[in-house]
Formats: structure tokens, C-alpha cells, sequence
């Protein structure tokens, strides 16, 4: 996938995963969106969430359905957060949270698709 963010660390229990990442303000998601006050878009939150896991767990690369998303706060250009993901393999649905030490910018569950 073109566009990720830089992976930090990484560490993995079984079905949860935590990654730090840095967000640099170079991803071509950040073009246009907005020229004067740059944001990651939430889609692509939600792709970075199901590409990682696919890559890591092994699990389909899309999702059919969305629940409990929210986006509680912006995130910009140059940030380093915290990715965690927990996949419940029996029921293929993918938890996210995007954080740092502040608290959460988003977080939201993905039930995975056949694929």
C-alpha cells in the first residue's frame, strides 16, 4: 500500500498488535486535504488499521462493515501515535484505537470480509 506511515516499534501478543508509528507530513493523503490545515482523513485511518492486520495476522485486507467508529480528535502531519489492533479471529472483527500519551484520536471496530 503506498502512503503508510513509518513503523517505530512493534509488539505483538498473539491477536493483539501495538505499533508505534510516525505520520509524515510527505503521505500524499495529506495533499488537499485541507491546503491549509492538513488532516489524516479517517478513511485512510481505517485502511492503515486492515492493511496492518492483514499484513500481521494474516487476515482478509478489506472489511464489510463498520461499528463504533469515532473521530475524537484530528491528526495531522508529523505525529507519532500508537496503533493498536485486536482481531477476534472467530468472529473476523478487527478493534482500533489510534493513541498517544494524551488520549485517543480514534478507535472503532471492523468485521473483516471473506476474501
Amino acid at each position: 500500500m503506498r502512503g503508510l506511515p513509518r513503523v517505530l516499534s512493534e509488539q505483538r501478543q498473539a491477536t493483539k498488535l501495538r505499533l508505534e508509528l510516525a505520520i509524515p507530513a510527505e503521505l500524499e493523503c495529506f495533499a488537499g486535504h485541507f491546503p491549509q490545515h492538513p488532516i489524516l482523513p479517517g478513511v485512510v485511518q481505517l485502511a492503515w488499521a486492515v492493511h496492518f492486520a492483514s499484513e500481521r495476522f494474516g487476515c482478509a485486507p478489506a472489511y464489510q462493515q463498520m461499528a463504533g467508529i469515532k473521530f475524537q480528535r484530528v491528526i495531522g502531519p508529523d505525529q507519532h501515535l500508537a496503533l493498536e489492533l485486536d482481531l477476534d479471529a472467530d468472529s473476523k472483527e478487527l478493534a482500533f484505537r489510534y493513541t498517544d500519551a494524551d488520549g485517543v484520536y480514534s478507535s472503532g471496530r471492523l468485521r473483516l470480509a471473506d476474501v
